[in-house]
């Protein structure tokens, strides 16, 4: 097994979009309904105009397993992933989680200081992935939200 993050590129815009459309991915999604293709072609472009947005798609040897995006805002990178269906359940969680803190430093995101994650409380699966990577759990009213400051923790596999 060798897994890597590599940048999207535009010819995973049909992929990202089966991803994001897949009804598990949906269900633990604050917004819960199918996303129209036009819509996402629309999104996809501007995501990749972003300086502020970085998207990775997680690769073992070359098999597309995950995507993770950061949204920048300021020193803080809402995070945002995902798993293929048929990749869930294998641990591809937490590893996808610690190779993007490796990446913030990589990439030389020097703004980011924290990284932020929001799970729904039934989203179990990602909540245990981001206690596995050291995120901090605050309990909110509609969901669990898990930090990570870059300057209070090491980063580990």
């Amino acid at each position: 097994m060798s897994l890597c993050l590599r940048k999207v590129r535009d010819e995973d815009m049909d992929l990202l979009f089966k991803w994001a459309n897949d009804d598990s991915v949906r269900q633990n999604a604050f917004h819960t309904e199918k996303i129209p293709y036009e819509n996402h072609v629309k999104w996809f472009g501007k995501m990749m105009a972003d300086d502020n947005v970085y998207q990775y798609i997680l690769c073992d040897d070359t098999i597309p397993i995950g995507q993770i995006r950061l949204n920048v805002e300021g020193n803080e990178a809402i995070v945002d992933y995902s798993i293929c269906a048929e990749q869930r359940g294998k641990g591809y969680g937490v590893k996808l989680l610690n190779l993007v803190k490796e990446q913030v430093v990589l990439d030389k995101i020097t703004s980011v200081t924290k990284m932020t994650g929001q799970v729904k409380y039934s989203n179990m699966a990602s909540a245990k992935a981001f206690e596995r990577c050291g995120f901090n759990k605050k309990e909110l009213a509609d969901y669990v939200q898990y930090e990570f400051e870059f300057a209070d923790a090491q980063i580990c596999m």
